[in-house]
C-alpha cells in the first residue's frame, strides 16, 4: 500500500494525523483520528474514526464510533453504532447497534448486535445479540441468538433448532451438492 504514497492523489503521511470534514485517499501514521470525513486505506498503530469511514484500515488497535469500514485487520476492535464488512482481529468489541459481516479473531463479545458469520479461535460472549453461524471453542449466550454454534462448549440458555440426526443429514446433502458443483464447473473448464 505505502509503495504508491503520492501527496497529489491525497495521500498523507505524519506521527498524528487529525482530518475532520474531510478525507484522504491512503493515510501511514502512527495515530490516525478522522471525524466526519473518511479515508481509502488507512494504516497506523491507533487508528479512530468518529462519524467516518475507511475502507481498508490496518492497524493495533481500531475504535469505530458511528462510523464505517469495509475491512479491519488489527489486534483489537472496538464498534460503538458502526458496521464493517470483514474483521480480522485477536480482540473484538461490537457494542449496542452495530452490524459485522464476517468477523475472525481469537476473542469476541457482542452486545445487542448483529454478525451472521463469527469465527473465533478462543471465546464468544453474545449479550442480546444475533449471529447466522459461530465457530469457537466457548460460546456464552445471553438472550442472544445463533443459527449454527459450531463449539465445544455452548453456555446460557440455549435451545436446539436443528437435532444432531438433521444437521448430519444437511451436512450430507450440501457436501454432494458441493461436490457435484465441483465436478460440472471442472467439465467446463
Amino acid at each position: 500500500m505505502e509503495d504508491s504514497f503520492n501527496t497529489e492523489a491525497g495521500d498523507v503521511r505524519g506521527e498524528t494525523v487529525s482530518i475532520r470534514n474531510g478525507g484522504a485517499r491512503d493515510v501511514y501514521a502512527g495515530s490516525v483520528t478522522i471525524s466526519f470525513g473518511g479515508a481509502r486505506n488507512v494504516s497506523a498503530e491507533k487508528v479512530s474514526l468518529k462519524q467516518a469511514a475507511a475502507r481498508n484500515v490496518d492497524a493495533q488497535d481500531v475504535t469505530i464510533k458511528q462510523g464505517a469500514a469495509l475491512r479491519l485487520t488489527a489486534d483489537d476492535v472496538d464498534l460503538s453504532a458502526s458496521a464493517a464488512g470483514m474483521i480480522r482481529a485477536d480482540k473484538v468489541n461490537v457494542g449496542p447497534g452495530c452490524q459485522a459481516g464476517v468477523i475472525m479473531c481469537d476473542k469476541a463479545t457482542l452486545e445487542e448486535s448483529i454478525a451472521p458469520m463469527l469465527i473465533a479461535r478462543q471465546d464468544v460472549r453474545l449479550d442480546q445479540s444475533a449471529v447466522g453461524v459461530i465457530v469457537s471453542n466457548r460460546v456464552t449466550l445471553v438472550d442472544s441468538a445463533a443459527l449454527i454454534a459450531v463449539a465445544d462448549t455452548v453456555e446460557g440458555n440455549v435451545r436446539m433448532q436443528v437435532k444432531p440426526n438433521v444437521a448430519a443429514a444437511f451436512g450430507a446433502a450440501l457436501g454432494a451438492a458441493l461436490g457435484v458443483v465441483m465436478l460440472l464447473g471442472r467439465r467446463g473448464s
